[in-house]
């Protein structure tokens, strides 16, 4: 009766031990997949002597005649993707329901800058 409790917390334990290594083994196998999932998505290396530019934002006022195609001549560099990229920007940032502003009006602008503010 002794050896048979003692036969079968042998085979229990031999049984748990499986599953801990089991366990840390996908574990390991999962955090191994993230760490080189994930690296992939944060790495953005620049080209060496590449000027690093920092957005910033802006409140101007509107002026009459003014419109988001001539704020976008003017305020949108080469960081923007396009005029059109600037003009969703803008009208996001403000919380514009279409592109009409009006003359006294403020709006938040994007712009860019390699000068660390």
């Amino acid at each position: 009766m002794i050896e048979e409790r003692i036969r079968l917390n042998r085979i229990r334990r031999e049984q748990e031990l499986r599953r801990h290594i089991l366990l840390f083994a996908v574990s390991a196998a999962v955090v191994l997949v993230l760490a080189i999932a994930g690296g992939s998505f944060v790495s953005r290396a620049q080209a060496p002597g590449e000027t690093i530019y920092y957005k910033y934002f802006t409140s101007i006022r509107i002026e009459s005649g003014d419109t988001l195609w001539t704020l976008a001549d003017t305020y949108a560099d080469g960081n923007f993707e396009s005029r059109e990229a600037f003009i969703r920007e803008v009208t996001r940032t403000n919380h514009l329901l279409d592109e009409d502003i009006n003359a006294g009006d403020y709006l938040i602008i994007p712009y860019y800058s390699a000068e660390f503010k």
